[in-house]
Formats: C-alpha cells, structure tokens, sequence
C-alpha cells in the first residue's frame, strides 16, 4: 500500500512538473556508417581487399539540476547499439566535483593531437596481430579506469582540468550487485588536460597505474604515462603526443609510441589531416610506423571523412609484413 501511494504521489507531481523543469532533460544521439577495406602481407597470413560494413548507433540521454544543498547534479547515459557503454552520476559545483561512472570525462584513451577520422586504435586494428600489446593503437594501454565503472574527483583550474580516478575492478564492468573481484586489478588514473591558460593551447598529462589484486602474480604493476601538447594557429591545429607503457614484465616491459598530427581547416565545411605515429618495443630491432591522411566534409546534419593509412613493420616485426587501409565514414546526429 505504501509503494502504490508512493508511486500516485510521483505521478501526481509529475503531471505538475514545470515546462523549465522539462527543459533540463534532453535526448540526443548520432548514426554511424563506416566502410573499412584492408590489405596486409604477415608471415601467417595474407590478405588482399578484405572489407566490410559497419554500423553504430548512440542515443544519449542527460538530466542537469540543483539540489537542495545548492549543489548541482548531472547524471546520464550513452547507449551504444541498445547496450549502456557511458553511465554518469556528478556532483557539485563549477570547480569541484565528484562522478561515478563508466566511460566518461577527463581520460588519458583520447589525444590532443589533431585529427579528422578514428583514431590508429580504430582505424588499424584489424591489420595488426599483436594489438593487445601495442598503445599506438590502444591509445592508452592499460587505460582502463575510465572505461571500467569508478570513482572520479574533478577540480577545474589553471585553464583546464584535474583529475583523479579510480576503479577498483578492471576485468569487467559491474552490474548494480556491486561484484567483487580478486583476480584482477584495479586502476588509478591522475592526469590533467587544458589550456594552461594560453588561449590556442591543448596540453594533456598523465598516469595510469595498474594494480594486482592479488600479489601471488608473475608480473609487477604496469604502468602508463604520457604528454601531449597541441597548438591552434586559426586554420592549421598541429600537435604531438608520446607515450611509454611498463608491462610489469621483466623483459622487452617498454612501449615507447610517438604520435604527431595537423590538420588544415580549408573552410567552414572541409578539413584535411596527416598524421604518423612511430612505435618502439624493447627487445625489437624496428619500429612500427602508421602514416595517415584524411579528409572531412560537412554537409550540416550529415559528416563525411575518408582515410587512407599505410602501416610499416606490424608488430615491431621486420618479416611480419606492411598493411594497407581505407576507411570511409558518415556520421549523422540528432
């Protein structure tokens, strides 16, 4: 009896809820269509004009709010193809504020460095046999904190902003039960990205520390650290970033990846890019190199890009072979 008169009561005030009140949820989504074709020559294997079809829906769902205590509340989730992938409950002010959530805010996986199309994690993954191992296309390996469910502090200042996060499993994403899990590990990521003031400025730095829930491991913790720095002269946005991954292994444990990038507004609706990235692993003689031009076309509600890449040496391996890829994607959101 007492949860019906609770549930008349909320549907009472919510035929009473006010048109401003209304106005602070709000729905919004995108469609993506992407054509992928690939060819690459590896000792084990050999492929030429494999290609495929993909698709990808996001409908997003945000609320925005004060409470009582003067705080203010943002909660909201992505869904990714009718599944939650992005969760977020924040709270406090326009300095500080804490989250609980999944895949969302400050994070070391995205980069300052210009960019049209998907990123090498994306666009050069089926063409490489040992992606697991390599940050260039993992963005950020080991980076898991922020795409696993955590914890997350959040202070704006000094042009950009702080964080701190922390998950404490990182093997799967927890349901509400709030599973334990020993086995794995557990995340902590600090890092801060911004514009240390100067206007035109995109700088981003920051670690990630993975943690062994349980010491009886063959491995240490890995570890994960990068920088990145991008400036925006009008047209032309050009920008590096570096990164060094320790697996906690006791040989061949450093990743060393190197990105840089420009892209040139050619007008309101066209952009062109290039990017090369250049990956080093300890105990391997040559490195791996992606070079990458795009070009982007907006069309107002409809987005075109089309990328062109080439990998050298895949896997840090100077028999395992090169691989091409071309990838042409529409983006459409509402």
């Amino acid at each position: 009896m007492k949860n019906k008169l609770l549930l008349t009561t909320a549907i009472a005030s919510g035929m009473m809820i006010s048109t401003a009140a209304i106005s602070e949820v709000k729905i919004s989504g995108d469609i993506e269509q992407t054509y992928r074709s690939m060819s690459y020559d590896v000792t084990a294997n050999k492929v030429t004009g494999g290609a495929g079809l993909g698709a990808e829906t996001n409908i997003g769902i945000a609320y925005t709010g004060s409470l009582e205590n003067g705080l203010s509340i943002k909660a909201g989730s992505i869904l990714e193809d009718g599944v939650a992938d992005t969760e977020y409950l924040t709270l406090g002010t326009d300095t500080v504020s804490i989250t609980f959530g999944q895949d969302t805010g400050n994070n070391l996986s995205s980069t300052v460095v210009p960019h049209v199309s998907d990123q090498d994690a994306t666009l050069y993954g089926p063409v490489n046999t040992n992606t697991s191992l390599d940050p260039s296309f993992e963005n950020v390996h080991g980076g898991n904190a922020h795409d696993k469910r955590h914890i997350s502090f959040d202070a704006k200042a000094v042009g950009g902003t702080f964080t701190v996060r922390y998950a404490p499993s990182q093997d799967t994403n927890r349901a509400s039960d709030s599973g334990i899990d020993t086995t794995g590990t557990s995340g902590l990521e600090i890092l801060y990205a911004g514009s240390l003031g100067v206007e035109g400025l995109n700088f981003q730095l920051g670690m990630q520390r993975d943690t062994q829930e349980n010491d009886s491991g063959t491995t240490d913790d890995t570890q994960l650290t990068k920088v990145g720095v991008a400036y925006n002269f009008g047209q032309i946005a050009v920008g590096v970033d570096r990164q060094q991954y320790d697996d906690g292994a006791t040989t061949n444990s450093d990743t060393k990846s190197t990105r840089f990038g420009a892209v040139f507004a050619a007008s309101d609706a066209i952009k062109l890019g290039a990017r090369y990235t250049k990956t080093a692993v300890d105990g391997t003689s040559v490195d791996e190199k992606m070079k990458t031009i795009e070009i982007g076309y907006n069309l107002g509600g409809l987005g075109i890009e089309l990328a062109v890449g080439k990998i050298e040496n895949i896997a840090n391996s100077s028999t395992a072979g090169d691989g091409d890829v071309v990838q042409l994607r529409t983006r459409q959101a509402f």
